[in-house]
């Protein structure tokens, strides 16, 4: 049975063992001492770590960047400071935490816009469908193709959409992307020039809007960047040139070293790939700043190995956490099942009471669940600053020493009415007078598409954007000629010369673009004259019988180039 290393705390570690002379740290913030709990599922407050007093109540509640968090309530989201005090007097949609000064925000049935700390409208950027949070100045983008890109903070395209899939951000100058057509991955630079060729199966992030690897801003920023290749991952350099070749089934940068499992075990490596701890442990945490890593044996009993693999705390616990910069190590008893500190002599600084002690990379402090499941904030001698007063903890906390947390992207509300409505307008002009034999060659089908019964026919049916589907059908024709068999039956002769002018024009709107039907078709009354009570336009050259339908649509009856009755 595969084997998985247990990651909640494994971030934490790995990042706390480099050495952060770089200072891109991905989008963690250090900006920890008001941190967001949940009273009750949509009742968040911030709660100072130092002193425990509350503040605020929101649906939900974010990290502080720069000293601004994004909080959301009945209205909207907005952003406030450390007083609870909202920054000016818009609301949002949907936004992203700040970097660098600037945001994304959405406004209902807007685009995806730029502001800065004080709130102002940076640019407005209509071509963006999804957009991730700016970091570094600069930040991917999908359009509505769901091509990826990357915009500056001027709103200047400094790559052009054309990748699969990204990264959620640079890291070194450095991006990894999908070639869409491949699916492999590579990395682009800041202008979008390709640095590593597409054609390693993963590339530090595995789905760029789900789980990324934990490895993903350290290896960007130290070019030491863990890949798959076929089914096993190595280790590549940023020019692309491995430094460890393919051959293990996980592998995570520890320190300088390398943290990796080989079939249904863990063991250590040095950065060419020598063993330093031969892969026996069922599970294990990386040594980060420490010289003990926490690891299960065979067994499935938790203890503290040194850097040489000798066992420095027997495995006697039913699990264990990396040792934190203080000196001290959640663990969980084997006999109560509950989670207390150890020190590195094995003794206990905190007896097990607790159901889970987390790491929130606040010094000295640490968050804790009660046996009720509730949360509440504790010092490293076990005493409550915060009691355990709080239903549940956002995400965007416990995953923040990653570097990327949460998935902070904003997603557009805007459709271009007019654009939509010229589509359909089009659309409908390209329906002229023709034959049926005509037809098979525009629409490239073939004579049994055409129904023998009423000669009726679906001419076309596809999504043309990722908002419109047009189908296109003709009622009757005379596509077929009948003549009695003598007997029963009929022999039939296709009739290439048949004449069509009659067609049904329905299109179905999707995505954002059904909720604004009435708007779109009224874009189109307005330009053609519209009789409400037989509920025709007056297109030239057209019959055309028009209305909105259920769920989003318009249906189009027409007829071409004639002065009969629809």
């Amino acid at each position: 049975m595969k084997k998985h290393l247990i990651l909640t705390f494994l971030v934490a570690a790995i990042l706390g063992g480099c050495s952060l002379s770089s200072s891109d740290k991905g989008w963690e913030t250090d900006d920890m001492r008001y941190i967001p709990l949940f009273r009750e599922a949509t009742d968040a407050v911030y709660v100072d770590t130092e002193k425990g007093t509350v503040n605020g109540g929101y649906t939900s509640a974010g990290l502080y960047y720069d000293g601004l968090a994004l909080v959301t309530n009945e209205d909207g989201c907005y952003y406030v400071d450390y007083n609870g005090i909202q920054m000016g007097q818009e609301t949002y949609l949907n936004a992203t935490i700040y970097d660098g000064n600037i945001a994304w925000t959405v406004k209902p049935g807007g685009p995806i816009t730029a502001i800065d700390k004080k709130g102002n409208i940076l640019f407005e950027f209509k071509q963006a469908e999804n957009a991730y949070a700016f970091h570094n100045d600069l930040a991917v983008y999908a359009d509505a193709d769901g091509k990826w890109g990357v915009v500056d903070k001027k709103g200047n395209i400094v790559v052009t959409p054309q990748w699969g899939k990204v990264g959620p951000m640079f890291v070194n100058g450095l991006l990894p992307v999908q070639d869409k057509e491949s699916g492999y991955w590579g990395v682009i630079d800041k202008k979008g020039e390709i640095m590593i060729e597409c054609q390693f199966d993963e590339l530090a992030t595995s789905d760029v809007e789900e789980n990324f690897k934990q490895n993903y801003v350290q290896a960007l920023r130290e070019g030491r960047i863990p890949v798959l290749k076929g089914n096993k991952w190595g280790i590549i350099d940023k020019k692309g040139n491995f430094i460890i070749n393919p051959q293990f089934d996980e592998i995570l940068i520890d320190g300088k070293n390398y943290l990796f499992r080989k079939g249904d075990y863990w063991g250590w490596c040095d950065k060419k790939g020598q063993y330093l701890i031969n892969p026996q442990f069922e599970n294990a945490h990386s040594f980060g700043s420490e010289d003990y890593a926490a690891v299960e044996n065979e067994e499935g009993k938790w203890g503290y190995i040194d850097r040489e693999g000798k066992w420095k705390i027997q495995p006697e616990y039913r699990s264990a956490k990396p040792f934190l910069t203080s000196g001290v190590a959640p663990v969980r008893d084997n006999g109560s099942r509950e989670w207390g500190l150890i020190d590195k002599s094995g003794k206990w600084v905190v007896n097990p009471q607790f159901r889970n002690i987390f790491d929130i990379a606040v010094d000295n402090r640490l968050m804790v669940q009660d046996q009720s499941r509730s949360f509440g904030i504790i010092d490293l001698k076990g005493k409550y600053i915060a009691n355990p007063d709080y239903e549940n903890a956002p995400v965007s906390l416990i995953h923040n020493v990653s570097g990327i947390g949460v998935s902070y992207s904003v997603q557009s509300d805007f459709t271009d009415l007019p654009v939509i409505a010229g589509l359909i307008e089009s659309k409908l002009l390209s329906l002229k007078t023709s034959t049926v034999g005509e037809l098979l060659k525009t629409y490239n089908l073939k004579e049994s598409n055409f129904s023998k019964g009423d000669g009726s026919a679906t001419l076309y049916h596809n999504n043309d954007t990722r908002e419109v589907n047009f189908k296109i059908t003709i009622p009757g024709t005379n596509a077929w000629n009948k003549v009695s068999d003598g007997w029963f039956g009929y022999n039939y002769t296709f009739n290439p010369d048949a004449p069509v002018n009659s067609y049904i024009l329905t299109v179905n709107l999707k995505d954002k673009a059904w909720r604004f039907v009435n708007e779109i078709f009224e874009i189109l009354k307005q330009k053609y004259s519209y009789d409400s009570e037989k509920q025709t336009l007056a297109i030239p050259g057209y019959q055309v019988l028009a209305f909105p339908i259920t769920n989003g649509g318009i249906v189009f009856h027409i007829k071409t180039n004639n002065n009969d009755n629809i």
